[in-house]
């Protein structure tokens, strides 16, 4: 493929690559041998991004690994049942940027029992990691999960991403989803680098002031 095609780059759609470090080190070790490293994309875990982990990846040749840190709250991703802690976050975002690796952050917002408290926590986490880019959603209650079993009776209509669009509750949060989408156009603009962050942050504030607890989805 690197001989033939001569891509630019290489998306791997595995859920969770490097979920073994074995296979990871012993990837990387054919890559350099077969001279085959081509530049590359993958999806893990934060937990997953270790030190020695991240450099067997740099060596097979990746540039870019998106995590879903969901939360800046510790208190949102123990109820999320994530298995993640925030400072394997911390420690991911930096051992990917040691080796020069681009870190990416899947954020989730409106999870049931979130408070305000808790995003700002996120936010904190984003600007303190300051991730090269972000993909941000609202909480999707899955069928057969216990979030779903939670919140089942308010979805109605609107029970599944076929009648939603991406940031737009499902269900009763703990505000609306007008609030969401500003909170998700802030962050987007302060991590990318765009232009009118603090007139999206304001209108953050106002939809927060205006929209409280058991707001309608």
């Amino acid at each position: 493929m690197k001989r033939t095609s001569r891509p630019d780059h290489l998306w791997f759609c595995d859920d969770i690559f490097a979920l073994s470090p074995a296979w990871t080190f012993r990837f990387a070790d054919e890559v350099k041998a077969r001279d085959a490293s081509i530049p590359f994309k993958m999806q893990s875990r934060c937990d997953l991004m270790t030190r020695d982990t991240v450099t067997a990846l740099r060596t097979a040749g990746c540039e870019e690994v998106w995590m879903g840190a969901e939360s800046g709250s510790q208190r949102v991703l123990d109820a999320m049942d994530k298995d993640l802690y925030v400072e394997e976050i911390y420690r991911a975002r930096s051992n990917l940027r040691r080796n020069g690796i681009r870190a990416c952050f899947f954020l989730q917002f409106g999870y049931p029992g979130e408070e305000w408290a808790d995003i700002e926590a996120t936010i904190r986490m984003v600007r303190e990691t300051r991730p090269d880019n972000v993909g941000i959603s609202v909480s999707y209650p899955l069928p057969g999960t216990k979030f779903h079993q939670i919140v089942s009776t308010q979805m109605g209509a609107k029970a599944n991403w076929e009648s939603s669009a991406d940031v737009s509750l499902i269900f009763r949060g703990a505000y609306s989803t007008e609030f969401y989408r500003a909170l998700a156009d802030a962050l987007h603009i302060e991590v990318r680098g765009g232009a009118g962050a603090r007139a999206a942050w304001l209108r953050v504030e106002e939809l927060r002031e205006f929209t409280g607890a058991g707001a309608a989805a």
